[in-house]
């Protein structure tokens, strides 16, 4: 039997309109299906209270099947979200971004200044030439001698006369060749820097140049040099005199300054 006519043949039991063996072939079906049995119980106790209290069965019957078709968990009252409000942040003002990047740049700008600013006060460029008035030192005859330095050859000839005092280094130099030779006076640049530099001879063919830690001298024909360092922090220290040929070193030597 399907299950409509199950249903059927359940309805009119109940009503009393089902024929003897209709009804013992329905028995028969819920004796064997448990389910059935239940259900038809349930009607039983439904068609009860409709005779004893009609009005009460029905209002029960109505909230029973009302109930059972309602997914209770779609109207579950929901929790309760808290309400998200807009809070505009002061960095959205255009006043103050154009405010705050000046700032930084003005900031940014006076750190990279300061860093190249110590970086220009420990070395200079390189000058073509410098030549001038001697800075105003002690004598030369009346400072410290610190050695005098001198090479012979058929090259070059070069002596190098070195004293000092406790703020100026004055080097002397008589530099002869026939040929272009290169000479240079090295230093650390945080013992020394240089003043000045001038050609005695003033020779047209030979020039002279100072970096933050080197004066070099380009030397062709007799000229005589006078070179004038700033002693900075008075503390003994070398300073090397070489001479070049074509790059290639003929003659190198130190002397010591600050002695004492």
């Amino acid at each position: 039997m399907t299950e409509k006519k199950i249903i059927e043949k359940m309805y009119r039991k109940l009503d009393g309109e089902l024929p003897e063996k209709e009804s013992r072939d329905l028995e028969q079906y819920i004796a064997a299906h448990p389910e059935a049995a239940q259900q038809l119980k349930e009607w039983e106790k439904v068609k009860v209270l409709m005779e004893q209290e009609p009005t009460k069965a029905i209002e029960i019957d109505l909230k029973n099947e009302i109930l059972s078709k309602i997914d209770m968990e779609t109207y579950a009252p929901k929790e309760h979200k808290a309400e998200i409000k807009v809070v505009r942040s002061i960095w959205t003002m255009p006043a103050f971004r154009f405010g705050f990047v000046f700032i930084l740049g003005v900031f940014a700008g006076f750190i990279i200044f300061t860093f190249l600013k110590a970086d220009f006060s420990k070395a200079k460029e390189a000058s073509p030439e410098m030549k001038g008035t001697l800075y105003n030192s002690s004598s030369f005859d009346e400072m410290k001698t610190a050695d005098v330095l001198q090479y012979d050859s058929p090259l070059a000839k070069a002596i190098c006369n070195v004293r000092y005092s406790t703020r100026i280094v004055e080097i002397r130099v008589d530099l002869s060749s026939l040929y272009p030779v290169r000479s240079t006076l090295e230093f650390d640049f945080n013992s020394f820097e240089v003043l000045n530099i001038q050609n005695v001879s003033v020779n047209d063919q030979t020039t002279a140049m100072a970096a933050s830690n080197f004066v070099q001298i380009n030397n062709v024909g007799d000229n005589k040099f006078i070179i004038q360092l700033y002693n900075k922090n008075k503390l003994p220290h070398y300073i090397d005199f070489k001479i070049y040929q074509n790059d290639s070193p003929i003659y190198q030597n130190s002397v010591q300054v600050n002695k004492e």
